[in-house]
């Protein structure tokens, strides 16, 4: 049963003092939001299924928001991040393979051309490396040095491409914390992953992205994407509900922060950022933008 917590603050890691409810009820599709628009479950099963629900029925529960018009599916309360992902790792390849013709990760990796050079690429959150089959099938003699928070996706990554792994360096921790270096990268790529962090919080990011490329590099997102009246009811609900949980601002809770496109690229051209350009869109969906240095 999911455990809904009483929470004291502690701004890195959250504190909870949690009791087991008689009964919760929450999203249950909360945790995989980010892959169902894209994703064709070639290799899913119904006890790959039950499984994922099974895992996630254990994840920590973070409290509903209070006050009156709150929405169904917020009032079972928001479920922890890092064990969304974590605890699913080694059946999240089955139940959200991708198509090798999918067109979100081809746009993302097609920024990157075709190449036998040893260019250097990061991939920030990277999971269980579902976007890297797309850039090694270009650029197979990439160097690539993967961030995921999550350690249990990085060890699916490194026993799927182990034929890689004198190319690979794979670094657990959160972009919010970690040094991403200076002037290292040809390209920088993140799939499904920006949209976990709030707008304040992605410039930051943003900006420690185009310090560790080079000045020809390029920056290519693939993420969720929203209309305006969805940003405007998104970000209502964090300020009123994720940012004052313990760990909100910080991505701790599976809340999507998705954002329009033009609020992308502004956020992104205000972190330094010269040129910014849609490349792929599943409008109000999804987005595949490339910001050159």
């Amino acid at each position: 049963m999911p455990r809904i917590c009483d929470e004291t603050s502690n701004h890195n890691t959250a504190s909870f003092n949690c009791v087991s409810p008689t009964k919760v009820r929450l999203s249950r599709n909360k945790c995989a939001k980010r892959s169902t628009a894209i994703t064709k479950q070639t290799h899913g099963s119904d006890q790959v299924d039950e499984e994922y629900l099974r895992r996630k029925e254990q994840l920590r529960i973070a409290p509903p928001p209070t006050g009156e018009n709150i929405p169904e599916w917020m009032r079972g309360g928001i479920e922890e991040l890092y064990g969304c992902f974590n605890d699913t790792a080694d059946i999240w390849d089955k139940k959200f393979g991708v198509d090798p013709d999918n067109p979100f990760y081809q746009t993302v990796a097609r920024q990157i051309p075709t190449t036998r050079a040893k260019v250097d690429i990061l991939d920030l959150g990277c999971g269980t490396g579902i976007q890297l089959e797309f850039v090694f099938a270009r650029a197979p003699n990439a160097r690539v040095t993967g961030i995921d928070l999550a350690p249990n996706m990085l060890e699916q990554l490194k026993s799927k491409f182990g034929s890689f792994s004198a190319q690979m360096r794979l670094v657990q921790g959160s972009l919010l914390d970690l040094s991403l270096g200076e002037d290292e990268y040809d390209y920088a790529i993140s799939t499904l992953t920006m949209h976990h962090l709030p707008p304040e919080e992605k410039v930051r990011v943003y900006g420690k992205v185009r310090k560790a490329l080079r000045p020809t590099g390029l920056y290519v997102e693939g993420d969720q994407s929203n209309t305006p009246e969805g940003e405007k009811n998104t970000l209502y609900w964090y300020n009123r509900w994720i940012a004052k949980l313990p760990g909100g601002n910080r991505a701790e809770w599976n809340y999507d922060i998705t954002l329009t496109v033009e609020t992308q690229k502004r956020l992104l051209r205000e972190a330094g950022f010269s040129d910014v350009q849609l490349e792929w869109e599943n409008p109000g969906r999804l987005a595949v933008l490339a910001a050159k240095y």
